[in-house]
């Protein structure tokens, strides 16, 4: 069949045709989401699990999800050898400016942006990877004492009031979170924590390994409270089932029950092998419907 209109896409965090199996968590987050947007309580999704099950694909649609709900979103991912600070300021200066379009953030969004002024100047040379030009003075005694417990904490509250000024949200989308060195960690959870309680409206929706949960109760013991720690499995055979006949039948293309199960049972259930063994299937078989002889063809 023609390799071009294959709609099989495996990658790393390549979104898939079908995004199968996910909605009840996509459903979580979304409820949580619109209700620490109008101030009601919630804790917000971190994902976990192993690589290849879909954690950074989900991240994304859940965050592509908020942005179409008009809730303000930022991406960060964190390698290994870059601090927090350094991921966090222009992360958080873009959603300042998202919310500077905005007309009715005035007064808290210039508040924002000098205490993120103030925590560049003074995290910048304990942190030498904080670099970032600002149009704006820091205001004295805001985010600029140079502990990043403290800092961080009025930097996340001063954005979180500032949405709260627009009545919208803003969100952090952390992906690798398991690379944040734990000090950093726990001082972006405090911040997290400490806007939680003033009932501000920003919050992180987070992916990482399944370390993650060790290091960030280690972080914060209260980190269990503050967030819901979602695993991200493979998925069931329905939902297997539903990942590789949807996308083939918009282009006219049928599995048979043999193909899907002997995909089910190569792939484990996997996300990424998944997407791996549906391409190859789709590329050696001849003709419409994709046999199990072609699927075991596409396994050897």
């Amino acid at each position: 069949m023609d390799a071009r209109l294959n709609p099989f896409a495996p990658g790393a965090g390549t979104p898939p045709p079908e995004l199968a199996g996910r909605d009840e968590i996509m459903e979580r987050a979304a409820v949580a989401l619109d209700r620490i947007r109008s101030g009601r309580a919630a804790r917000s999704l971190v994902l976990y699990g192993l690589r290849g099950v879909g954690k950074t694909v989900l991240l994304n649609r859940i965050r592509l999800d908020a942005e179409a709900r008009g809730i303000a979103s930022v991406r960060i991912e964190a390698p290994e050898e870059r601090s927090l600070p350094a991921l966090l300021a222009p992360a958080l200066r873009t959603a300042l400016i998202r919310l500077r379009r905005l007309d009715a953030a005035k007064e808290g969004l210039t508040k924002a942006m000098k205490a993120l002024a103030g925590f560049v100047g003074a995290l910048k040379v304990k942190y030498g990877d904080v670099e970032l030009g600002l149009d704006v003075e820091a205001e004295h005694g805001l985010a600029d004492s140079g502990d990043l417990d403290t800092d961080l904490s009025d930097l996340i509250a001063a954005v979180g009031e500032a949405a709260a000024e627009r009545g919208t949200a803003v969100v952090l989308f952390a992906d690798e979170l398991q690379y944040v060195p734990e000090e950093q960690l726990a001082a972006l959870i405090m911040a997290l924590h400490s806007a939680n309680q003033a009932q501000l409206p920003i919050t992180m929706v987070a992916a990482g390994l399944p370390q993650i949960l060790g290091a960030m109760g280690r972080a914060k013991s209260y980190a269990e409270r503050l967030f819901e720690f979602v695993l991200i499995d493979r998925l069931d055979e329905s939902a297997v089932r539903t990942a590789l006949r949807l996308p083939a039948l918009r282009e006219g293309v049928e599995f048979s029950d043999d193909a899907v199960a002997v995909v089910c049972e190569q792939s484990g259930g996997y996300p990424y092998f998944l997407q791996e063994w549906g391409k190859q299937s789709w590329n050696v078989a001849e003709a419409s419907p994709i046999s199990g002889d072609d699927a075991r063809r596409a396994t050897e």
